[in-house]
């Protein structure tokens, strides 16, 4: 091999697959400015280096019969570097990328570009063998794929796809398609969508091209134009090209922004936003990475805000950074050396109940058959009503925003079928927010749950009253009729149902017992119950209120299968303690009564049933205070603010009679003085203020 070849064997391998990029996703892009730039250190051009390698004169020979011998020397050799077809590999994706129509050529006709970098003529002797010999060339990118497999990532970890309809030339458009400038702001994407670090739920190629396309939406991301072509014109049937090739990046992506400048290591998160307080208030929050547990981010040229670890992995300190309209929609980005949180601007955010915290929170898809809310701004409030009005069914509650210029649209449910798929199909500027995830897998949703599975490791799905089966969510179908086989225990059927529409197995009688559902490649089993019939717990007594519809008042023996009311009858001396909840994350509180009297509030202890059963760091989203009588007023502090709750109805609060130098319980009033507007308070913080002199200040 000619000098200028190994050359340029040894500059691509350092560039694309040197030690910078073990482990990482590597895309072998190559386009015009890139191969001018790396020719400068060889003084070849790369057409050039390929072109003298091939055999021209031996028409016995294949065309690139001296690189395929090289080949099979490095395999031979044991294959420790990148393998000698790269030039020729990076010459195909420079032809890739110059695919567009213009000099007489269509956008699709990538032989013409593979043809023209060599100088041939078109429909001449060389430029069809150039075309036949292509298929040496797809052999060499499998061959790529293969050892980058091999070597686990040491090299990068490989994003070479193809698809039915390209195939051979497939190779080389899958590394045309995501410049460098790309990878970064791709990893910005995966960021914001929440996807997780090497892709452990398998969230599809087909899912992530939707996101995508949503995230993209109006918005200028400042993707290549050649990617948002590609994005633009996919459809949404199958595996193509670019779900394919996403997918891989997803798959690899190991949390971090794309920033080789950084070494890689800042870990990239998307910010979620908060309905609280019933649609009263809005915050930010933000899931916590794994190994950061403290960390510090900043507005660029602001504000710097300390987050920590807390309840339901997600990160405290966020609670001083309020949204603001100009936030939702125009974004916002906090920066810091470890980590990067980003909320991507939009005019409509949908919201589901989140299963831990118990407020709404904004999702990225939605679920037919759950409670959504959607918060969305004027510009948006007309289509976003017209949507949600043809869902059918129960009318959602139109309110003001905690925002101004934005509008909630509270309990939006899609349970009619048809009206749903109407409604998507309808389309318009913001009918992405009804759009469900696009599955590659069967899942169960909705149902009358009894239980969920209490058998750890069992594979059952739930446990449901039989009657009220869940719904089947079905997979994305890829055969032409867009059926779907479904097995239902054991038994074939071809559904041709909406799979963005889940079907509902309640329809299908079904005994009692368990039942598996789903297609040849997934499966779920669940089991359904006519009711849960549970002996008495151990220690029942045996005496009860013997109960045929009306419990009878005299007290007698209820042993065996007697239907009886069994119970205990506690005397009035016994009283329980009055508690009061509060956020785990206040600082500090303090109970107060109308005399002046202060007291510390303290967490109770962990009762030693709950102690032995629950590991050491358990910690609830609550902890629980006990309020002693006589006391009316509860003063806390977070981090963000001091706060005030009454713990008496209005009416049953004395007037406030502290003595002239009760300073800890008029300081303790004040800290919280503006938090409050009732009557009665203010009586406290005028009583708070003449003992601190600040009576008309």
């Amino acid at each position: 091999m000619r000098s200028e070849y190994k050359q340029w064997h040894e500059v691509l391998s350092a560039e694309f697959f040197g030690a910078g990029n073990a482990l990482r996703s590597t895309v072998l892009y190559v386009d015009a400015e890139v191969e001018r730039e790396l020719a400068e250190r060889i003084g070849t051009g790369l057409a050039q280096a390929v072109a003298d390698e091939l055999n021209w004169s031996d028409p016995d020979r294949p065309l690139f019969s001296r690189i395929q011998r090289e080949c099979e020397i490095w395999e031979q050799r044991g294959s420790a570097a990148p393998p000698p077809s790269l030039p020729v590999l990076a010459l195909s994706v420079l032809a890739a990328t110059q695919m567009a129509s213009s000099g007489g050529m269509l956008k699709s006709n990538f032989y013409g570009r593979w043809i023209q970098l060599f100088g041939e003529q078109p429909s001449s002797f060389r430029a069809n063998k150039l075309k036949h010999a292509f298929q040496d060339v797809a052999v060499m990118w499998e061959e790529l794929d293969t050892w980058l497999e091999r070597t686990g990532g040491l090299y990068g970890t490989s994003t070479v796809s193809t698809d039915e309809l390209h195939w051979k030339i497939g190779f080389p458009i899958s590394q045309a398609l995501v410049r460098g400038s790309d990878r970064q702001i791709l990893t910005r994407f995966f960021a914001t969508t929440r996807l997780r670090p090497h892709n452990p739920d398998e969230v599809s190629g087909r899912e992530l091209l939707r996101r995508l396309r949503v995230w993209t939406a109006g918005r200028d991301r400042r993707l290549s134009h050649r990617l948002m072509e590609e994005l633009a014109s996919a459809p949404d049937t199958g595996d193509t090209l670019i779900a394919s090739l996403i997918k891989r990046l997803a798959d690899d992506w190991d949390g971090t922004l794309h920033e080789p400048e950084r070494e890689h290591r800042r870990r990239a998160l998307g910010l979620r936003l908060v309905v609280a307080d019933r649609g009263r208030r809005l915050e930010w929050l933000a899931e916590a990475c794994d190994g950061i547990d403290e960390t510090c981010v900043a507005v660029p040229g602001g504000r710097t805000f300390t987050l920590h670890k807390g309840y339901g992995d997600v990160y405290e300190g966020l609670e001083s950074l309020h949204p603001s309209w100009q936030q939702l929609g125009q974004g916002l980005r906090l920066e810091g050396e470890e980590l990067v949180l980003e909320w991507a601007p939009q005019e409509v955010v949908l919201l589901r109940l989140h299963p831990y915290l118990g407020e709404w929170v904004s999702a990225e898809y939605f679920e037919p058959g759950e409670q959504h809310w959607i918060l969305a701004a004027d510009s948006a409030v007309r289509e976003v009503r017209s949507m949600v009005d043809a869902l059918g069914g129960r009318t959602a509650r139109e309110a003001p925003a905690p925002v101004p210029g934005w509008k909630l649209f509270k309990g939006v449910r899609a349970v009619n079928g048809l009206a749903f798929a109407r409604a998507l199909n309808r389309g318009g500027d913001h009918a992405h927010v009804l759009e469900p995830q696009v599955r590659h897998r069967t899942a169960l949703s909705g149902g009358l749950r009894i239980a969920p599975e209490y058998r750890a490791g069992a594979g059952v799905a739930g446990h449901f009253l039989r009657g009220g089966a869940p719904d089947l969510m079905l997979p994305a179908s890829d055969s032409p009729d867009g059926c779907v086989e479904v097995v239902l225990d054991g038994r074939t059927e071809k559904l041709r149902a909406d799979p963005r529409v889940p079907f509902p197995l309640c329809l299908i009688p079904l005994d009692e017992g368990n039942h598996r559902v789903g297609t040849a490649h997934s499966s779920q089993v669940f089991t359904l119950h006519d009711g849960l019939h549970e002996g008495l717990p151990p220690g029942t007594g045996t005496l009860g209120y013997p109960c045929n519809g009306t419990a009878r008042p005299e007290l007698s023996y209820a042993a065996g299968s007697k239907t009886a009311i069994r119970g205990a009858e506690a005397p009035r001396s016994i009283r329980l303690p009055r508690t009061e909840l509060l956020r785990s994350s206040v600082v500090e509180a303090v109970l107060l009564d109308p005399h002046g009297g202060v007291q510390q509030a303290k967490q109770q202890s962990v009762p030693a049933w709950m102690a032995s059963r629950l590991p050491a760091q358990a910690l609830g989203p609550c902890i629980e205070i006990e309020v002693p009588d006589g006391y009316v007023w509860l003063v806390y502090r977070t981090a963000a603010r001091w706060s005030v709750r009454a713990l008496a109805a209005a009416g049953d609060i004395p007037a406030p009679a502290p003595a002239p130098d009760d300073y800890a319980w008029a300081y303790a009033v004040l800290s919280a003085a503006q938090r409050l507007r009732a009557p009665a308070w203010l009586d406290y913080v005028a009583a708070a203020e003449a003992i601190t002199g600040r009576r008309g200040a």
